[in-house]
C-alpha cells in the first residue's frame, strides 16, 4: 500500500529486468486517492526509467526515491520523485529466510 492522499497520482515509467521478460516494458503505475496501487502494462511512450531492483529497493522503503534519484537509479523528472517520496510508505523492510 501507498500513502493515502487528497488527489489520484499516476505514473508512466519503462521497467528494466534482465532476468523476467514479463517485467520489462513500459508500465503506468496508478495510486488511488485511498492509497491503493494498480500497475497496468501500457504503449504509451516515456522517458522515465527504472529497473526491477531498484523499484523493490524503494517500493520495501529501503531506500527513498530521492536518494536513489540522486545516485541515478531513476531516471525522471523532479516532479515525479517529489510524487514518489510523497507516495512511498517509509517502513523497515523485513525478510524471513529460514534455508
Amino acid at each position: 500500500p501507498f500513502k493515502a492522499d487528497t488527489i489520484r497520482r499516476e505514473w508512466i515509467f519503462k521497467m528494466d529486468d534482465p532476468i523476467l521478460s514479463w517485467n520489462q516494458g513500459n508500465f503506468k503505475l496508478v495510486i488511488d486517492k485511498n492509497g491503493k496501487g494498480q500497475i497496468t502494462r501500457t504503449s504509451q511512450k516515456t522517458e522515465d526509467k527504472i529497473d526491477i531492483q531498484t523499484m523493490t529497493t524503494m517500493l520495501l522503503g529501503y531506500k527513498r526515491p530521492d536518494y536513489l534519484y540522486k545516485i541515478g537509479r531513476i531516471k525522471t523528472d523532479k516532479k515525479t520523485v517529489e510524487m514518489l517520496e510523497n507516495s512511498v510508505k517509509q517502513d523497515v523492510p523485513y525478510i524471513s529466510d529460514y534455508f
